[in-house]
């Protein structure tokens, strides 16, 4: 099996995580990372203002392949196992045209992207994912009005599936933990007592303003803040949406014979594709991120797969 090459590189801003219990299929998920105190907005709608800007999305998950169409486009199965999330016509043959419009797993109509991650695994099986709840905010960028809506077709990818125990991934961009917050570790937890077993995956969030890929599908994205300046790298001074990914799953008893496919536990990694409806995308970075605005979304929003 064919392995995916790609690794992080640039420390990123670590925010904190807040969800509700996934058992009940009617609860708002809060968005993640500092934010001020406010009343609990309505799915889908702007709650209060200030110099932290988010949106959220929920996903439930869409299907499961071999495929991977950044690293190995038009080869069908040449991948590890990924499970899909929002656009359900994901594969090794997709382009941004025949993605474009699409069904969608997702909460807002209008986001179409396509998220990936490898499959869970316990003793060989696969676990079903719970969702993915994606967030899009404001990240060390002290103009939050300068950020932009991600170029269409855009693709990325986070993570490292070479990772092992004796050389992790920070954990400030890849980390396990059981439920709720941003912290957590570079292997799982042994197991989780009702909660659910969540990866949280960084992205990058500054582009060259150029190229939608790279060599090495990292290389035309750098993070904001390298070397405690607030802000994004010469090299790569357009700031777009930082995007953190949140995967759920629920698990029974002990996690030790519990691992991703791409290798083992410490090798969790995640791939975006940007086929969001534009007009929409921009839409909701100008009324959330650029203006400070938390906007939060339901699960109960996610159209059932």
């Amino acid at each position: 099996m064919k392995k995916l090459a790609a690794a992080l590189l640039v420390p990123a801003l670590a925010l904190s995580l807040a969800a509700t219990s996934p058992g009940s299929a009617t609860t708002t998920v809060v968005a993640e990372g500092p934010q001020p105190t406010a009343a609990p907005a309505r799915a889908s709608a702007p709650a209060t203002v200030s110099d932290f800007g988010s949106m959220q999305v929920v996903c439930r998950s869409s299907h499961t392949n071999h495929d991977d169409p950044i690293v190995y486009p038009g080869e069908r199965g040449a991948a590890h196992q990924h499970d899909f999330f929002g656009n359900k016509r994901t594969n090794a043959f997709s382009t941004r045209k025949k993605l474009r419009g699409k069904p969608t797993t997702c909460s807002r109509p209008g986001d179409r992207a396509a998220y990936w991650t490898p499959t869970l695994l316990k003793r060989g099986k696969r676990i079903a994912p719970d969702r993915v709840i994606a967030y899009y905010r404001t990240s060390r960028i002290r103009d939050i009005e300068s950020i932009r809506p991600f170029p269409k077709g855009l693709k990325m990818i986070a993570g490292s599936h070479m990772a092992t125990k004796d050389d992790p991934q920070p954990t400030k961009f890849v980390n396990w933990n059981c439920g709720d917050g941003v912290e957590g570790t570079a292997g799982m937890p042994r197991r989780c007592r009702n909660k659910p077993l969540r990866l949280r995956i960084e992205f990058p969030n500054c582009w060259n303003g150029r190229t939608l890929d790279s060599a090495d599908h990292q290389s035309h994205m750098a993070y904001a803040g390298v070397g405690g300046v607030r802000g994004c790298p010469r090299s790569h001074p357009v700031a777009v949406p930082a995007l953190s990914l949140n995967f759920r799953w629920q698990v029974d008893g002990p996690l030790r014979r519990v691992k991703l496919s791409s290798g083992g536990k410490y090798s969790g990694h995640a791939d975006f594709w940007n086929i969001w409806n534009q007009t929409v995308l921009r839409r909701l970075v100008r009324r959330c991120l650029n203006a400070g605005r938390v906007c939060n979304s339901s699960i109960s929003d996610a159209p059932l797969s």
